[in-house]
């Protein structure tokens, strides 16, 4: 196999790493062809599974056998998966056709035993913000901030629509991850308004969403786009400025308030639940 690159061998070792400690069967691996290259890791969990090759990266929705049961003996989810899925294929398409944004290019989304499956181009270069050395990780903070403010952003606010949700109208509201919970069963109201305000956020731009060039720091590529859409622009939180988990918790809890009650304000008689 030929040398891989520092991101790469990251998530080789992640791989191996979560594997030694939750060691699943996997009876559901999708195919590769063979100019999907070689196989570089397999990651399967109990609540989605990523398989790496040289050239591709494959998302897998997890069967329910492999969620299992709550403490209740209920049956685990995994919420809004599939449909996150689905936006993720139609916010990668969209983003490539509209802008200039460095994301994964979008090759396949498709069913086989009942679960979806999300095929996009391996980004093989750069290294995640959160992996960048911390004596430099302030300034590569820095420039992936002015990066962001001065091209990123600018493009992603120049796509705009009347209502919340999907660039794909088909989908449900995916809200932001904050807003909800891992039983989540909530439909949430498609909120239709009379100036086209909303804005196209991903909604969960931390440092492992992030490459940068481990030299100059810029962006290579932003990932993972599953609870991208539109909604006000201010909905865009500064993840990638917080210094661990604890920080990126303290600034979605003072934004979730005001944005849950976005929801919660909406009468029946003024919203269309989208349901699949």
């Amino acid at each position: 196999m030929e040398h891989l690159s520092q991101h790469l061998q990251t998530i080789k070792q992640n791989a191996q790493d979560f594997q030694s400690r939750c060691q699943l069967v996997d009876r559901f691996r999708p195919s590769f062809a063979p100019d999907d290259g070689a196989e570089i890791a397999t990651l399967i969990s109990p609540i989605i599974s990523y398989y790496y090759t040289t050239k591709v990266f494959v998302k897998r929705q997890p069967h329910q056998d492999e969620l299992g049961l709550d403490i209740y003996g209920n049956p685990k989810t995994n919420p809004y998966i599939a449909d996150r899925l689905r936006n993720e294929a139609a916010v990668l398409q969209f983003i490539a056709k509209h802008t200039t944004i460095p994301v994964p290019e979008f090759l396949d989304l498709w069913e086989d035993n009942g679960l979806l499956y999300l095929k996009t181009a391996l980004v093989e270069n750069g290294v995640e913000l959160q992996h960048v050395d911390k004596s430099v990780l302030s300034i590569a903070t820095a420039r992936v901030t002015a990066q962001l403010e001065s091209d990123i952003f600018p493009q992603l606010r120049r796509l705009r629509r009347n209502f919340m949700g999907s660039p794909n109208p088909e989908l449900p509201v995916i809200p932001p991850r904050r807003l909800w919970e891992w039983k989540e069963e909530r439909i949430w109201p498609s909120i239709t308004i009379d100036t086209d305000e909303y804005v196209l956020c991903h909604t969960d731009l931390d440092r492992q969403n992030i490459l940068v060039d481990p030299n100059t720091f810029r962006i290579v590529s932003i990932l993972d786009w599953e609870t991208a859409g539109f909604f006000p622009q201010e909905w865009e939180l500064p993840y990638w400025t917080a210094n661990g988990p604890r920080e990126k918790h303290q600034i979605s809890m003072e934004a979730k308030c005001g944005e849950i009650t976005t929801f919660d304000s909406q009468a029946p008689s003024e919203t269309v639940p989208l349901v699949r």
